[in-house]
């Protein structure tokens, strides 16, 4: 229904406009236009302003290509541009109904250096470029198709305003990463959690003390993050050529978690014992995810290891308690932290 709304209203306003068509230059700049000159921006290549949305903290402006004669090209298809804010982000919306403005476009922004690592393999189809990425879409209501480019400008910290583990979650792409590390610094690679569970991952500061490993939702084009793994003992695949001696990973989140500590050091900074997964259940080692004391362990995952637990029977056990395990003195510590990034808010996930 929305899709059907959204056409009609291209349709009544823009089917007699003239307007120039965006270029990849355009798709660069107008991210990073603050709100109140975007008008003017827009107006120059024929677009201009119509109604203003609010949802949560998204404010969304329409432009529609104007109804009156200019000095650009006559198109009688149908466009819109729709832009968008948030606290941390901003972006806009490119809709057409020209087949030509879509190959248009994606051959400009090839020119203009963006890559797509899924084209005319399964859409929605991706560019992305430093800190910007466009995602293309297409939609069919009876004769119309609506091409959809969505674009999107990160908000990307320096490295020196990195400090703890939790920054990195600023980082939604291996583009991201390379745009702000350098390509030397990250690296392309797969992770194998088991032998039948193997995902593209990118890995940052690989073998090193520093070392960071990324887990996409979108392993194809290395994008939308899911996950963080952090720990020394942590390798991807192209680690295995690799046998030098890493020194323990130096990233800590901000209530003091990290990689290596002991499990007496863990309960203490809790505040409280935990439950975890003993050897033979279907998540070996993990803290039950659940908040109990100062740590909310379904934000954070920790996983444990154990110096001294091999041939236990008492580490076979479904689930195992802290006390339990020191008692009995398994020698345990953190091997692995997997920072989570927040849920994408639902108005976010709707314009996509």
């Amino acid at each position: 229904m929305r899709n059907v709304l959204l056409i009609g209203l291209l349709l009544f306003f823009s089917v007699t406009g003239y307007s120039q068509l965006l270029t990849a230059h355009d798709f660069v700049s107008i991210p990073a236009i603050p709100q109140k000159k975007l008008g003017s921006y827009l107006a120059k290549i024929g677009f201009g302003q119509g109604e203003t949305m609010a949802m949560s903290d998204t404010i969304m402006q329409n432009y529609y290509v104007k109804n009156a004669k200019s000095k650009f090209i006559d198109y009688t298809d149908s466009r819109l541009v729709q832009s968008w804010y948030t606290r941390y982000k901003s972006g806009f919306i490119f809709y057409t109904s020209s087949q030509k403005d879509c190959v248009a476009i994606i051959k400009s922004l090839k020119e203009g250096g963006f890559f797509c690592e899924n084209e005319n393999v399964k859409a929605p189809f991706v560019y992305q470029k430093d800190d910007i990425l466009v995602r293309l879409s297409s939609t069919r209501e009876d004769t119309v198709t609506l091409y959809k480019f969505f674009v999107v400008k990160e908000v990307l910290p320096r490295p020196s305003a990195i400090h703890f583990a939790e920054d990195f979650l600023a980082f939604h792409s291996h583009e991201n990463l390379a745009y702000i590390f350098g390509k030397a610094n990250v690296q392309k690679d797969v992770y194998y959690f088991s032998d039948s569970n193997v995902v593209r991952c990118s890995v940052l500061y690989p073998n090193t003390n520093r070392q960071v490993i990324f887990v996409w939702q979108d392993e194809v084009n290395r994008c939308e993050l899911s996950h963080l793994l952090i720990g020394n003992s942590l390798r991807g695949n192209s680690a295995a050529k690799n046998d030098s001696p890493v020194s323990e990973n130096l990233w800590t989140m901000r209530n003091g978690l990290r990689a290596n500590m002991s499990l007496a050091e863990l309960l203490k900074l809790n505040k409280s014992d935990i439950n975890f997964y003993g050897w033979d259940s279907q998540f070996p080692g993990i803290v039950e995810p659940s908040k109990k004391g100062e740590i909310d362990f379904a934000k954070t995952g920790v996983v444990l290891s154990c110096l001294n637990c091999r041939g236990s029977d008492f580490m076979n056990k479904d689930i195992i308690n802290s006390e339990d395990a020191l008692n009995n003195s398994m020698r345990m510590f953190v091997l692995a932290l997997i920072v989570m990034p927040q849920p994408e808010t639902q108005e976010m996930a709707s314009m996509k």
